[in-house]
């Protein structure tokens, strides 16, 4: 009996760990609702994120601003299903030494997805929320413990064109 235990944690386990597989893959799917160009409007000019489905474990997108005539591309973006999780790996220009930055997604309940790395300084969280087909808010924040630390982007989404 003593030797059926650990063989029927183990089984609870792995049944456990395939029933969230499609889950998870389920949320990624999702996320394909980000691909297309998403505008804020700013005092200055504009900021934005421009979403790519590259293949279905993957999304990419280059974040830019707007100054004018002027567009200058400041991040870019990975999303993607890997080792049976959801990494959103960030790489932003004249920062962290150019190195990528990858966040895990932590969360996913009603369109709001949230992908944390508690060991980067600034940010600690990212957050997305899709309000509808055009309309998305997007969160960066200190993470919970300090969640006021906060920067928001409430973006619609526009037809593409050229950057």
């Amino acid at each position: 009996m003593k030797k059926l235990i650990p063989f029927a944690i183990c089984l609870v386990t792995c049944a456990a760990f395939m029933v969230a597989q499609p889950d998870r893959k389920k949320t990624f799917r999702q996320l394909h609702a980000l691909e297309g160009t998403w505008l804020m409007k700013t005092k200055t000019g504009a900021v934005g994120e421009r979403w790519k489905i590259t293949d279905s474990l993957q999304l990419q997108s280059l974040g830019f601003r707007i100054n004018g005539k002027d567009t200058v591309t400041t991040e870019s973006v990975s999303l993607q299903w890997k080792d049976a999780e959801i990494h959103y790996t960030s790489t932003v220009l004249n920062q962290n030494n150019q190195e990528p930055i990858v966040f895990k997604m932590t969360s996913a309940d009603k369109k709001v997805y949230i992908f944390e790395n508690p060991e980067h300084d600034f940010p600690k969280r990212i957050v997305y929320r899709i309000i509808s087909a055009d309309s998305l808010h997007a969160y960066i924040d200190a993470g919970k413990k300090d969640p006021v630390k906060r920067l928001d982007f409430f973006y619609k989404k526009v037809k593409d064109q050229k950057l």
